[in-house]
């Protein structure tokens, strides 16, 4: 009976991870996805522009984070950061309604620089408000006996947030949207931000007992997650971030062509069917994982869930074989791999994730976002597309023709072997969590 007390979460705090967990993943959609859609569709299609909007905004992010995380520790505060930021969040997308759209040869530079300093602003209030902020909160809330679920469910939050912003709103963004559709998209996406800010202003609350920590200058805590020292003082908590770094890559290396992959290569049409098939399964996945994972122990899911993807790689590669032969087996393949691979990526998340937060000091849960960050975000975003670029150039060599380019199933190799190199940071994390697990259920039934 005591097991499951320590583990339990409140009502009102799993009504705040969800509210703020989803708002934020929706705004996340928005920024990652339509701000690129808008620049090539409304601005230009240079490819120049998408490279600096996403560039900057990933750096800007990055920094964001490590001076969001370092003002919540130094305040001893995260609702405040939490609530406020996703009203102003709300706004800074907003702002996009007003952007010139269309502009003539002579000005559309000028409206370049504009949206990549929107978008960076954009990015700047989100990664303090929920990077940071709600990141550190999540922290707070959670314990060593309920984190993989806790991070599980968040990890979840993008393939819901995708399904809403696709499901409802992608009609207003399409080649046939006019400028008074994208207004009343940014209008409608930032009013569902801000006020979720404002619903979490009644329903959210600060864990008791938080004090402010101004124990070292603002810049020392700006870079501590980064210090060599910090390094070496907590070995255990950059394993586990090396784990959720590396699986990150993998992902990174098919997913942004995984629409053309299943579109174009594999010439499925109506994917919009297999492609929900799998979100679902993969989503209904990972919460049962998580369970087990509270329940058992973090320990024995590391090895069986790298192994699991390996083979979700291989066998969504393996279709290749029934492209334009038998389009029933082919999408039955991509169902079945499908659904391991997006399954295991949000169970490796939630299972490094919760590992991390678990060797996270007290009193220092927000200065170890920025790090997270650098790890989880920035790294993976920088070299699993280097290594797509790579495969899709080896792969089209000898092709002239820009519309002949062919985007391979073998990314789906390529991530597979990246994948493989999770057993060295698990195999740490995993021979030296089981007691450090024990040591952390023992204070917390102390408590």
């Amino acid at each position: 009976m005591k097991t499951k007390k320590i583990g339990a979460v409140g009502f009102k705090t799993w009504s705040s991870i969800i509210l703020f967990g989803l708002i934020g993943q929706i705004a996340w959609v928005v920024e990652n996805m339509y701000f690129s859609r808008f620049m090539q569709n409304e601005i230009t299609r240079e490819p120049y522009a998408t490279t600096l909007m996403v560039a900057f905004s990933a750096i800007f992010a990055t920094l964001s984070t490590l001076v969001g995380g370092a003002l919540c520790d130094r305040k001893g505060k995260r609702k405040v950061f939490i609530c406020w930021g996703y009203i102003i969040w709300g706004f800074t997308i907003m702002m996009f309604a007003l952007v010139p759209m269309k502009p003539s040869e002579d000005r559309f530079f000028a409206m370049v620089i504009l949206v990549v300093i929107m978008d960076c602003v954009m990015s700047i209030i989100g990664s303090i408000s929920n990077d940071a902020s709600f990141n550190t909160w999540v922290t707070d809330v959670s314990n060593t006996a309920n984190r993989a679920k806790v991070d599980t469910v968040l990890a979840i939050m993008p393939l819901v947030a995708i399904g809403i912003v696709f499901g409802g709103f992608d009609s207003m963004t399409n080649e046939n949207a006019t400028p008074d559709d994208w207004k009343k998209f940014f209008i409608l996406l930032g009013v569902i931000t801000s006020v979720g800010g404002l619903i979490g202003l009644f329903i959210m609350k600060d864990k008791k007992g938080i004090v402010p920590n101004t124990e070292n200058s603002f810049v020392s805590d700006f870079t501590y997650s980064l210090q060599p020292k910090v390094i070496r003082q907590n070995k255990m908590l950059y394993w586990c971030l090396a784990g959720n770094m590396v699986s990150a890559v993998a992902y990174q290396i098919y997913v942004n062509y995984l629409f053309n992959i299943v579109e174009g290569t594999m010439g499925i049409k109506n994917y919009i069917i297999p492609i929900g098939v799998i979100m679902l399964l993969s989503a209904v996945i990972s919460v049962i994982a998580s369970a087990a994972m509270d329940k058992f122990g973090k320990k024995h899911f590391y090895y069986p869930t790298i192994i699991a993807g390996v083979i979700g790689c291989i066998i969504v590669w393996a279709s290749k074989f029934y492209i334009g032969k038998n389009d029933k087996t082919l999408i039955i393949i991509l169902i079945l791999g499908g659904t391991l691979i997006i399954g295991v990526s949000l169970v490796m998340a939630g299972l490094f994730t919760a590992s991390y937060r678990d060797y996270i000091p007290n009193g220092k849960e927000g200065l170890f976002q920025g790090c997270r960050m650098v790890m989880y975000v920035l790294v993976p975003m920088i070299v699993g597309p280097l290594v797509a670029q790579f495969i899709i150039n080896m792969a089209n060599r000898g092709v002239a023709n820009e519309a002949d380019i062919v985007y391979p199933m073998e990314l789906f190799i390529g991530s597979a072997a990246i994948m493989l190199f999770c057993f060295i940071p698990a195999t740490v994390v995993r021979n030296n969590q089981p007691q450090f697990h024990d040591e952390l259920m023992k204070q917390i039934d102390s408590e």
